[in-house]
C-alpha cells in the first residue's frame, strides 16, 4: 500500500529573439506501507524539486547556458550499528536498520552548471567548441553515507581500541560513518562537428 501526491508549475520562454528560460517547481509527497499498514517515506520523497535552465544567444556564435537544480533531502535508512560491526569484514559495508526505515533525511542539495559555447556555420557542416562546468558553486550535494572502520594514519590497516588486529567479529574496531557530502567542480571541454 502506498501514495503518491503533488503538484507541478512549470513555466517556459521559447526562444524569441535572443533568450530561452524553462522553470518549474514540483511538490511531491511518495509514501508505503509494509504489513503494519504505517505509511512511511519512500526513498523519491524529496518534497520540494526546482529546476531552472537560462540560455542566451549573442552574436558572432557564442552562447550562454545557466542550470539551477534544487532537491529536498532524501530519506535513508541509518546503519544498526551492532549487525554493520559484527558483519564488516565479511560484507565489506553496513547493514541497515530496517526498524527504523527512511527515518533519516540527507540535506537539501543544489547545484549551479554553466556552459558557454562558440559555433561557426559554414556552408555544410558546423563546428561547435563548448566549455562546461558543473557545480559551478562547488556546493556539497549529500548523497547516502557508508560504514567503515576507522583506519590509522598511514591508511594502512584498521585502528583498533587495544592495538590488535581488527577481531573478526569488529568488537575492538572503531566505527565510522563515512560522509558521502564531497564537493567538487567538475569542468569539460568539448567539440561537435555537425555535417
Amino acid at each position: 500500500m502506498g501514495e503518491t501526491y503533488g503538484i507541478e508549475a512549470y513555466a517556459q520562454q521559447k526562444l524569441t529573439g535572443s533568450v530561452f528560460a524553462v522553470i518549474s517547481y514540483t511538490y511531491v509527497r511518495s509514501r508505503f506501507a509494509g504489513i503494519n499498514n504505517i505509511l512511511i517515506p519512500s526513498a523519491w520523497d524529496n518534497r520540494n524539486l526546482i529546476s531552472l535552465i537560462l540560455g542566451k544567444k549573442f552574436k558572432l556564435g557564442w552562447e550562454l547556458g545557466l542550470k539551477y537544480r534544487y532537491a529536498g533531502g532524501a530519506p535513508y535508512t541509518p546503519f544498526d550499528e551492532t549487525a554493520s560491526r559484527q558483519n564488516y569484514l565479511s560484507l565489506g559495508s553496513g547493514i541497515l536498520d530496517y526498524s527504523r526505515l527512511n527515518t533519516v533525511r540527507l540535506k537539501a542539495s543544489n547545484q549551479l552548471d554553466i556552459r558557454v559555447d562558440k559555433k561557426w556555420n559554414f556552408r555544410k557542416w558546423t563546428v561547435d567548441l563548448f566549455i562546461d562546468v558543473q557545480n559551478l558553486l562547488v556546493t556539497q550535494n549529500p548523497a547516502y553515507p557508508q560504514y567503515t572502520f576507522q583506519r590509522l594514519a598511514d591508511n594502512s590497516d584498521f585502528e583498533t581500541t587495544d592495538g590488535n588486529v581488527v577481531a573478526q567479529n569488529g568488537s575492538n574496531a572503531i566505527p565510522f560513518i563515512l560522509a558521502n557530502d564531497d564537493s567538487i567542480a567538475t569542468p569539460s571541454i568539448g567539440l561537435i562537428i555537425e555535417f
